[in-house]
């Protein structure tokens, strides 16, 4: 896109402060960021946040290396029983719907919970800590895509009204469609 896009104006903040926002209006324990691109740039901006941070230098070898430094700086902490994962650029995913994930994860016990809405599958993705060392072997940009494909049966779907679970800014048409668009409420 030429710039940072997790740092363009979107709806009175930056579209990763819509992000993290959005995590932080949910019932999660914690909410950690990792950066790559434009890092320094990215935590002034989430400094107001209760959020905590994990570089890493390797971001540009693919999506997976951003999964496996967040998970490298969570298995340390044995409270946490798993972990939500979501690209920085999805600022549109509805906090009720990431409350209905951890929901679906504590009363289905599966180690996968993807949402779907309109039959069509989104992020963000919970984890069981039981696949953590799967996660820590992906490769490229596929990210923790080939945990999901590897076994099925071990994925449950929760079905959500929410369009922001599959809606990222990718490109500068995207940005300039959704900038102004209020698609959730909080």
């Amino acid at each position: 896109m030429g710039k940072n896009k997790l740092l363009l104006p979107l709806l009175g903040k930056t579209v990763i402060e819509n992000t993290v926002s959005n995590f932080l209006h949910a019932k999660v324990d914690g909410v950690t960021v990792v950066l790559g691109n434009q890092r320094e740039q990215v935590r002034q901006v989430l400094a107001p946040y209760a959020v905590d941070f994990v570089d890493n230098p390797y971001y540009m070898q693919g999506m997976s290396t951003t999964v496996q430094e967040g998970i490298k700086s969570l298995t340390a902490d044995q409270d946490i029983d798993g972990v939500m994962i979501l690209p920085g650029d999805m600022p549109f995913v509805k906090p009720g719907t990431i409350d209905g994930i951890l929901k679906a994860y504590r009363e289905r016990g599966s180690p996968i919970v993807i949402p779907v809405f309109q039959e069509k599958k989104g992020h963000p993705v919970l984890f069981d800590r039981s696949l953590f060392s799967e996660l820590l072997h992906i490769s490229g940009d596929a990210g923790a895509r080939e945990v999901v494909k590897r076994d099925h049966s071990r994925v449950y779907f929760v079905e959500g009204n929410d369009p922001g679970i599959y809606i990222d800014i990718d490109s500068p048409e995207e940005y300039h469609f959704w900038k102004n668009q209020p698609l959730q409420e909080k």
